[in-house]
């Protein structure tokens, strides 16, 4: 998030909070940061007009909700909070503050998101129907937060959103039911993989794999009635890096490349500039955090009841 700030035209980095204040200080330096010091040092300067909180999950919670406190915007590393319950109470924390809350899926700002949306609609592989996302990675190193349940480690807190929200993305709708399994260590008790069924409007169905201890792969498919396309670089993609999607039809496979983009900084430019003109967008980013966190309930309480959960069980 740092370089992308440091490259933004809308955006300046403006303080840096640590617990550590060596750290703080080495990090600001680095990307040429004149002011370093503690999180609440941070929250307490005048300048700062929003802050971005990237803690390990289980401290997510207390910033946000000191930050709103303190009148700033928030740009929070996901996921935000533990639980539905949870979002709601900190969205209305953030509203009768007068501050936007944005939970940080910045994947969704690639531009290879847009490409396959426009493939999908122009008909390039007839009606959607199966969505198939998946994000693994190899083993986290002893001592990783996402080997601590304390700090809100496992893969169903670190990864397993990102394909569910791929999916919403790909759908441009909710699922009405959850069917969620989740495997845990046996050894350290953190769940290390997730696999979902997702049900949608229409008969969409999306299967969501992610896991800890496996070959790396970020990808999507999306099967339709005269084809399928397939993303081969979908969740971390750095600034850098060409993406391409593939489109395989009975006419044969089409190899699209996408261009570089930093969706860091695309994510970090809509958020400044829809704080900076909040009429433009109410709600969108709050509504997108509780939608986001009611699937993943939706998911923690399939596995808990081992059943599937219904979308419509969930009130205000």
């Amino acid at each position: 998030m740092a370089p992308a700030i440091c490259v933004s035209d809308i955006a300046r980095l403006e303080y840096v909070g640590s617990r550590d204040a060596q750290k703080g200080e080495q990090f600001a330096r680095q990307f040429g940061c004149s002011k370093w010091g503690s999180y609440e040092a941070v929250l307490a300067d005048p300048d700062v007009d929003a802050v971005y909180i990237s803690t390990p999950p289980a401290l997510h919670e207390p910033w946000v909700r000191v930050a709103a406190e303190q009148g700033k915007h928030i740009l929070c590393e996901k996921p935000a909070f533990p639980n539905r319950k949870t979002a709601l109470q900190l969205i209305a924390l953030c509203q009768r503050q007068d501050v936007r809350l944005m939970e940080g899926y910045m994947f969704s700002y690639h531009p290879q998101h847009a490409v396959v949306q426009s493939l999908i609609k122009e008909g390039r592989i007839g009606e959607p129907r199966v969505v198939q996302a998946e994000f693994t990675m190899p083993q986290p190193v002893e001592g990783s937060f996402r080997l601590q349940n304390e700090l809100g480690g496992g893969v169903f807190m670190d990864a397993a959103g990102y394909p569910v929200a791929a999916a919403m993305l790909l759908f441009k709708a909710t699922p009405t039911s959850v069917y969620c399994r989740v495997e845990a260590d046996a050894a350290s008790g953190v769940d290390n993989a997730v696999s979902m069924v997702l049900n949608f409007p229409g008969g969409g169905i999306a299967h969501v794999l992610a896991a800890f201890g496996l070959h790396y792969r970020s990808r999507y498919s999306v099967l339709g009635s005269k084809g399928r396309i397939e993303t081969m670089l979908a969740f971390a993609v750095l600034p850098d890096v060409e993406t391409k999607i593939i489109v395989e039809t009975l006419s044969g496979v089409e190899t699209i490349p996408v261009a570089p983009a930093d969706q860091f900084r695309l994510m970090l430019e809509d958020f400044c500039a829809k704080v900076a003109r909040p009429a433009a967008s109410p709600g969108s980013f709050e509504e997108n955090l509780l939608r986001q966190h009611t699937v993943m309930e939706a998911a923690r309480l399939s596995h808990l009841r081992q059943r599937p959960v219904l979308l419509s069980e969930f009130s205000e």
